[in-house]
């Protein structure tokens, strides 16, 4: 598995993250709103990728032999000054609970160290108990709610937060 940075030039990526989003969420993104995204400056998307080898009985670990790049999830998120939000996370169903999101929040938390990120903040449905146990197993707290955040279907949203210690004693 590797962490990628999406770049505008790469369709292939940002139409798998649309399906994905598709597959996933009941108000997903289009591959024009994640492009809209790639354009502002303050946003990135990450996805962990999985490089699977072609069936073959050949050990080679050539180039050539490498396997068409699998997209196991990603994250898109924004950030101004000192905060950052999660704009939307994802894992996809065959790849959950093997690590794939904490490895993407780990990496938030090293981009939090290189540019000073000392919150993060996230939205989450109300009714998304497997979510809500994550983020708090990965540090992040309740804030508050936000009634009628979400319009398809209708539903509150969850706000939650995360402290990042930027300074050298928590790095390690």
């Amino acid at each position: 598995m590797e962490i990628i940075e999406i770049k505008k030039d790469q369709q292939q990526y940002i139409s798998e993250i649309a399906a994905l989003e598709s597959d996933i969420f009941p108000d997903p993104w289009s591959e024009k709103s994640i492009r809209d995204t790639l354009e502002n400056p303050q946003a990135r998307i990450w996805a962990i990728i999985s490089r699977q080898a072609p069936p073959c009985s050949c050990a080679s670990t050539a180039p050539e032999h490498a396997g068409k790049p699998q997209l196991l999830g990603y994250v898109i998120f924004y950030y101004v000054l000192d905060e950052g939000e999660i704009a939307r996370i994802a894992t996809s169903p065959q790849h959950r609970r093997q690590g794939v999101a904490v490895r993407l929040l780990e990496k938030m938390r090293a981009f939090s160290y290189e540019q000073n990120i000392t919150r993060w903040l996230l939205d989450v449905r109300i009714s998304n108990e497997t979510a809500i146990h994550f983020y708090k197993a990965a540090g992040f707290a309740k804030d508050g709610v936000r009634k009628n955040f979400y319009a398809n279907p209708p539903e509150d949203a969850i706000l939650m937060s995360c402290e990042v210690e930027t300074s050298g004693s928590d790095r390690a």
